[in-house]
C-alpha cells in the first residue's frame, strides 16, 4: 500500500507542477537561496478542513496587503478551484473556525492587540455559507448589527462576554453548536464559565449548564454532556467531574495530592476519560480514567517528555493516536490495528523522517485531510481517500521555502553541572564546524519548550552559516512538572547555568567557535541573553535581547500579567517577592559587568515586557559608559506584527551578527574555556 500512496502522491506532485503553476514549482526547486523577506512571509495556506460531506475544503489564507486580515478560503474539492471566500472585517482577523454542518461555518474572530505579537481572540463568533452568504454575528460584545467595511452581519445580541468553540463537540440537529462562554469582568479573581446552546443561523442562545469554578475549562462527552472541568492555580490544577442531571463533584485537587490530573477527551464508551497525569519525577503520562471506579490505566508515557497533541478517530468518537516529543516528534498509535493507524504509518512510509497525521475527516470517514510537516518541511497538504488508498497534493504552507534547502534541526542531550539531564535542538549550517554558534533560549520561560518542527528563524540564522542551540533549560515545560518546578525562583540562577553548561558543550563538541557565540532570544530569552553576557562576560561575544525582561521588579510591577489571580500567582510562584533578590537576579544590576556588544529590540507598546525595561536598561548602560545598538518600533508591542518591521528587524539582527561573529567580523573574541 505504501508503493501505491507514493505513486498516488508523486502523480499528484506533476499535475501540481502543470501550468499554470509551473513557474512556482521551477522556483521551488531553484537552488537560490531564500531572502530574508521569503523566511518572514506568512504561511500561504493554515488550518485546513474538509467539509463534513467532503465537497469543499475550507483554509485561513493571508491578504498580504491588509495584514490585520485575513481571509477564509472554500475551495471545491473535486476541482480543487476556489468557490468561495469570507473576509474577517476591517483589522480583525479569523483566529480559527470550525464546519457546523456541510454547508456552514462558524469563525471565531481575533484582533492584533497593542501589546501583544499574536493576534488574540475576542470572544465573538460568526458564522457563513460556504457560498459567503448568510452572514450572521453569533456571539459578542458588537451584538445587534455588526458591521464594517467588509460585513454589515446581524444577529446575535449584545453579549459582554467571551465564547469559545469546542474541539470535537457535536452539532445538535445540524444546527445547534455548543460553546463555553465567559463574562468578561474585572474581578482579577476571573469569572465562571457557562455551556451555551448557540443557532448558529441566528445567534439564539440557551444556556446549558455552568462550571464548576471561575476560570475552568470544560470537557464535553460524545453526546455532548459537560462531564468533566479543570482550573486553579498554574501549577496546581483541580479536576471536577459530573454525571448528567448532577453536580459538579471535586475529583482531584492537586494542592493536596500532589498529582495533577487534566482531562484531554472522552474515550468511545462515554464512561473512560483521557487524562494527562503528573509524576514525582519525569514526564507526564497520558493515562485512561475509569468514573465509575476512579482507576487509571497508562495510554502513554514518553522517555523524558510529556504526551504532545492527541488525534481524533474518523468518527470523532475517541483517539487513535498521540504525538510524541521525545526528540523527533512522531505518532504513537494507540490502537495499532485502527484504521486511522494503518492508514497513518502507512502514508508516513512515504514521507520518512516527517511527522504525518490525518487531521479532518469527513462525516463518513472515506476522506481525510494529511498534514505532514517536518524540521525542514513547514507543511504539506493531501486529501487522501481512505478507501481507494490515494492521496492528492493540495498546497502547502511555505512553498518558496523547499526543504531540501533547510537545515537538520539534531535532537541533544546533556548534562548540567548539577548532574541534570537537558535535553534540545542543534541545527547546522552547510559545510564542517566549528561554526559560529547563536544560543537561542526559548520565550515563556514555564510552561514552554523548543519542540522539533520547521522554524522559520532558526532556518534563517542557519542559512547565514550559524549553528543555532536551543536547550529546554530547567523550567522549561513539556519534561515533567518536577522538572518545570526546578526552574521556579531560578531565573537568573540555575536556569541561566543550564544555558551556559549547554553553550560550553557545543564548544567541547567542536560544534562551535569559542570566539564567535552570541545569545539572542525574545521576552524572557531576553532575559537569559542579557543576564548571560552579565554572568558570563567572556563566554559570549555578543547579546541580542528583543522584547527582554531587564528588571525583574519591573515585571512583577508593571507587566500585564499581575492583573488577574491568576497571573499575580505565576509571578510570584517563578519569581519570588524579594525586590532585592529580584534586582540582584536583573540585567540592570549587571550592566557594568558585560563586555558583550549589544542590541536591544523592543515595542513601544508592549505590556507583557513592558517598554519600561528598556528604558530602564538602556539608563544603566548610559550611566556605565556601555554601548549598544537598537531598534524600536513605537506602534509595536510583544513582538513585532508588521511584516516590514518584522524584515527591519531580521535584516538588523543579521547585520548585528554578521559583524560580531559573522563573515565580516575577524574572530576576535577572547577564546572562552571549555
Amino acid at each position: 500500500m505504501a508503493a501505491l500512496i507514493r505513486t498516488a502522491l508523486m502523480a499528484a506532485f506533476l499535475v501540481a507542477c502543470v501550468a499554470p503553476t509551473q513557474a512556482t514549482c521551477a522556483e521551488s526547486a531553484a537552488s537560490t537561496l531564500p531572502t530574508v523577506a521569503d523566511f518572514v512571509r506568512p504561511p500561504e495556506f493554515t488550518d485546513v478542513q474538509l467539509a463534513p460531506d467532503g465537497k469543499h475544503i475550507a483554509a485561513l489564507v493571508p491578504k498580504p496587503d491588509t495584514p490585520y486580515e485575513n481571509m477564509l478560503a472554500i475551495i471545491d474539492t473535486a476541482t480543487a478551484k476556489p468557490v468561495a471566500s469570507v473576509r474577517s472585517g476591517s483589522r480583525t482577523m479569523i483566529g480559527h473556525y470550525q464546519w457546523a454542518n456541510e454547508h456552514r461555518l462558524v469563525m471565531a474572530l481575533a484582533l492584533r492587540i497593542d501589546s501583544l505579537e499574536k493576534p488574540s481572540d475576542t470572544g465573538e463568533l460568526i458564522a457563513f455559507d460556504a457560498d459567503g452568504s448568510r452572514g450572521t454575528y453569533l456571539f459578542g460584545w458588537r451584538g445587534g448589527t455588526y458591521g464594517d467595511s467588509n460585513h454589515m452581519l446581524r444577529g446575535g445580541r449584545v453579549r459582554e462576554a467571551y465564547a469559545r468553540q469546542i474541539d470535537g463537540a457535536p452539532i445538535q440537529d445540524g444546527r445547534y453548536a455548543l460553546v463555553q462562554t465567559q463574562p468578561f469582568t474585572d474581578d482579577p479573581a476571573g469569572s465562571v464559565p457557562s455551556i451555551e446552546r448557540l443557532d448558529v443561523v441566528n445567534g439564539d442562545s440557551k444556556r446549558v449548564i455552568g462550571g464548576p469554578a471561575p476560570n475552568t475549562d470544560i470537557v464535553l462527552d460524545h453526546l455532548g454532556e459537560p462531564r468533566a472541568a479543570s482550573g486553579g492555580t498554574y501549577h496546581q490544577p483541580k479536576l471536577w467531574v459530573r454525571e448528567a442531571g448532577k453536580d459538579w463533584t471535586l475529583f482531584n485537587d492537586a494542592t493536596k495530592t500532589h498529582v495533577s490530573i487534566e482531562p484531554v477527551s472522552f474515550a468511545r464508551d462515554n464512561r473512560r476519560l483521557y487524562v494527562r497525569v503528573t509524576h514525582d519525577e519525569g514526564p507526564r503520562s497520558l493515562e485512561m480514567l475509569d468514573l465509575q471506579t476512579g482507576q487509571r490505566s497508562l495510554v502513554y508515557r514518553g522517555d523524558f517528555s510529556d504526551p504532545g497533541a492527541v488525534l481524533a478517530t474518523a468518527d470523532h468518537q475517541d483517539i487513535y493516536g498521540v504525538v510524541t516529543n521525545d526528540g523527533v516528534r512522531r505518532v504513537h498509535y494507540i490502537d495499532p490495528d485502527s484504521r486511522e493507524a494503518q492508514i497513518s504509518e502507512a502514508v508516513g512510509k512515504s514521507f520518512p523522517g516527517q511527522l504525518v497525521r490525518l487531521t479532518s475527516f469527513t462525516d463518513d470517514g472515506k476522506l481525510a485531510i494529511v498534514d505532514v510537516s517536518s524540521d525542514r518541511d513547514p507543511g504539506d497538504y493531501y486529501l487522501f481517500d481512505l478507501n481507494k488508498q490515494q492521496a492528492r497534493y493540495l498546497f502547502s504552507e511555505r512553498r518558496w521555502l523547499p526543504p531540501k534547502q533547510m537545515h537538520l534541526m539534531t535532537p541533544i542531550e546533556l548534562s548540567a553541572r548539577d548532574d541534570v539531564t537537558l535535553h534540545g535542538y542543534l541545527t547546522e549550517p552547510s559545510g564542517h564546524g566549528p561554526f559560529p554558534l547563536v544560543v537561542l533560549p526559548h520565550g515563556g520561560p514555564h510552561g514552554i519548550a523548543d519542540r522539533w518542527h520547521f522554524d522559520e528563524e532558526t532556518q534563517l540564522l542557519a542559512s547565514r552559516g550559524y549553528a543555532v542551540l536551543q536547550v529546554n533549560y530547567r523550567g522549561s515545560g513539556g519534561f515533567g512538572s518536577q522538572f518545570e518546578a526546578r526552574g521556579y525562583r531560578e531565573w537568573g540562577l540555575t536556569m541561566q547555568d543550564d544555558l551556559t553548561d549547554a553553550t560550553r558543550w557545543a564548544i567541547r563538541e567542536g560544534h562551535a567557535d569559542a570566539r564567535r557565540i552570541c545569545i539572542y532570544g525574545a521576552s524572557y530569552g531576553g532575559y537569559a541573553a542579557l543576564e548571560g553576557v552579565v554572568r558570563e562576560p567572556e563566554l559570549y561575544r555578543c547579546a541580542v535581547g528583543y522584547a527582554g525582561v531587564y528588571d525583574l521588579r519591573i515585571q512583577l510591577d508593571k507587566s500585564d500579567t499581575h492583573r488577574s489571580d491568576a497571573g499575580a500567582d505565576y509571578l510570584k510562584t517563578v519569581l519570588g517577592d524579594d525586590r532585592a533578590d529580584l534586582l540582584r537576579r536583573s540585567p540592570v544590576a549587571g550592566a557594568d559587568r558585560i563586555k558583550a556588544n549589544l542590541l536591544l529590540i523592543h515595542g513601544g507598546l508592549d505590556a507583557r515586557a513592558p517598554y519600561a525595561h528598556f528604558r530602564a536598561f538602556t539608563s544603566a548602560l548610559d550611566k556605565q559608559g556601555k554601548h549598544y545598538e537598537s531598534l524600536t518600533e513605537p506602534q509595536e508591542g510583544h513582538g513585532f506584527f508588521l511584516q516590514e518591521h518584522r524584515l527591519a528587524l531580521y535584516d538588523k539582527l543579521l547585520d548585528f551578527l554578521d559583524r560580531n561573529i559573522g563573515p565580516a567580523s575577524n574572530g576576535a573574541a577572547t577564546s572562552a574555556a571549555p
